[in-house]
């Protein structure tokens, strides 16, 4: 899986479809101006398709915006408290507080949705003073157990396994860690989460963790690293240990003067990070680009090999498939999207598949976890579409017209619908004169895509797009919007059915919000002093508040 910048998690996921060829030898025809499908036969068709798209843009910068549900369990929602070393768990269906003792500044919290299919209301937060991770149990009555377990210092992200059994807890140097000196760079600790079956292993790991992520079954953690992959099969762990790195660099293969990796004609700066670092689900394969380079680096992570793949011009994007049976490049100087089977197309170039999108500028791509449909969008450039690619079926893509430019998308996790989140240009919204194109470009705003009839609804805003959440099912969607110099402190509920938008004020700066699937309410957490939540009925909109959680008291509002 591939790490952006998150404003929540995974945009990854597409799954195999199936493009139609046009022939091996087939190229984009003159004056043919609808995208199409095309078989790629290699690096003669690579090269020049659309001389110009990429000429003077700087790189992609994506934001990763996707809908989260944080600190909330099947029905209880839980926020630490660092002031207090406690955790407030709040029942949403009563509203009932109880305050659980965590150890010495709980600070960086999330919940284990399920465990092997089943929902739990359990969370596991780091306590960021004594180098500890407390898991928190609620059972349906409502009393809540905890254990405790080492970790390293200075962690500030945790990975939870899909299956529920494992966490990974590491330091994130990308992350802020509350003024804590930071700890190991090379250290992560691996949790074992089973009721009466609690422990904690510190294990090394290669240099800067960046990203966890698991196998499908969630017996196999990796961690991205600044030098590769190191593999963790957590029935193997028994105790302390060091864990190899698969690096993503092959040391014996030099260019005269140390000038770093030459392999398939393209080399790779000794200095250069990998990028867009992708696992398979099955755990056999990682890929990852370099920027400003031409070449995908494959590793097979079973046999520890490595290769690189030579896409004949800079690849600004990569994702792979959720089921790990191809992957997606984006080729902005040809304006295209090379889709590449795993792992037939790694050295046959002919099975490759292209999608050529003249006219567009094609620097990111963003899948549909439902694997059926990707969008096509810059980040970089100031145009104001994307297109929407059919992955699964024979549908042809659609250009979308924004009327804003792109920052960042995200699918819901059903694939039927996707928000689309803005930039702005620079200026006042209420110059006097402005025409309202200016007006349009100066706003904030974003944009709600139903991806069945390929509608989107521009929708400007008071404030910066904060974070947002999708309801389990997907019928409704939450947007925060947040400006304290402006008083601005509101969500928005959104009826994804009907694209209809509702304001609901707050009465305080929102921070946080989420989806509690055990009662139908969206949590919206608020920066308030004495803490307060306000829970939003998502099929009516009815709101109820309570303020007071980390006084040890509550006043319903």
């Amino acid at each position: 899986m591939k790490k952006k910048i998150l404003l929540g998690a995974g945009l990854l996921a597409a799954a195999a479809g199936t493009l139609g060829g046009c022939g091996a030898d087939a190229s984009p025809s003159a004056g043919n101006e609808n995208p199409r499908f095309f078989t790629d036969a290699g690096a003669a068709s690579d090269r020049g398709a659309f001389p110009g798209a990429d000429a003077g843009l700087p790189p992609e910068v994506e934001e990763q915006r996707a809908f989260e549900t944080p600190q909330a369990g099947s029905r209880f929602v839980y926020v630490a408290n660092p002031r207090r070393d406690n955790v407030a768990v709040i029942d949403s269906r009563t509203l009932a507080i109880q305050s659980v003792e965590a150890g010495d500044g709980p600070t960086y919290l999330v919940t284990v949705p399920e465990r092997d299919g089943t929902p739990v209301d359990e969370a596991l937060v780091v306590n960021a003073n004594a180098n500890t991770a407390t898991v928190l149990r609620t059972s349906a009555a409502g009393v809540t157990t905890t254990a405790q377990m080492p970790v390293v210092a200075g962690a500030n992200a945790i990975a939870v396994a899909p299956n529920g059994h494992y966490a990974v807890v590491y330091l994130d140097t990308s992350r802020p860690n509350q003024g804590v000196p930071a700890g190991s760079f090379q250290e992560v600790a691996v949790l074992r989460l089973d009721p009466g079956m609690e422990r904690g292993l510190l294990l090394s790991v290669g240099f800067r963790p960046v990203s966890v992520v698991f196998s499908a079954d969630g017996q196999t953690g990796f961690v991205i690293t600044e030098d590769g992959v190191s593999i963790l099969r957590f029935a193997s762990l028994t105790g302390p240990a060091l864990v190899p790195t698969v690096s993503f660099y092959d040391d014996r293969i030099v260019t005269p003067g140390d000038a770093g990796m030459s392999d398939a004609g393209v080399t790779i700066s000794r200095d250069a990070r990998a990028l867009d670092v992708s696992v398979t689900r099955d755990g056999r394969y990682a890929i990852a680009r370099f920027a400003g380079t031409t070449a995908m680096r494959v590793i097979d992570l079973m046999g520890r090999t490595g290769q690189t793949v030579d896409l004949g011009t800079e690849i600004t994007d990569l994702d792979v498939s959720p089921d790990g049976t191809f992957a997606l490049a984006a080729l902005r100087g040809q304006s295209r999207v090379l889709r590449i089977p795993i792992p037939s197309g790694f050295s046959d170039p002919s099975v490759r598949r292209s999608i050529d999108l003249p006219g567009e500028v094609v620097g990111s791509v963003t899948m549909s976890p439902d694997g059926a449909r990707a969008l096509v969008y810059s980040t970089a450039a100031m145009t104001e579409r994307a297109t929407l690619l059919d992955l699964a079926g024979t549908d042809a893509p659609a250009v979308l017209r924004l009327r804003k430019t792109v920052r960042a998308v995200a699918f819901a996790p059903g694939g039927g619908s996707a928000l689309i989140v803005h930039g702005r240009s620079e200026g006042s919204v209420t110059e006097p004169g402005i025409d309202l194109e200016t007006q349009i470009d100066r706003s904030f705003g974003y944009s709600v895509l139903n991806v069945a009839e390929r509608f989107t609804r521009l929708q400007l805003t008071s404030a910066d797009v904060g974070p947002f959440a999708l309801v389990p099912g997907g019928s409704h969607a939450f947007v925060l919007l947040r400006d304290d110099a402006r008083h601005v402190a509101l969500t928005q509920r959104i009826t994804l059915a009907s694209l209809t938008i509702q304001d609901i004020a707050l009465g305080s700066p929102p921070v946080s919000v989420g989806a509690v699937p055990a009662t139908e309410r969206a949590f919206i957490g608020q920066d308030h002093p004495e803490g307060r939540i306000t829970f939003v009925d998502w099929n009516t909109g009815t709101q109820q508040s309570i303020t007071g959680f980390e006084l040890n008291s509550r006043i319903v509002e």
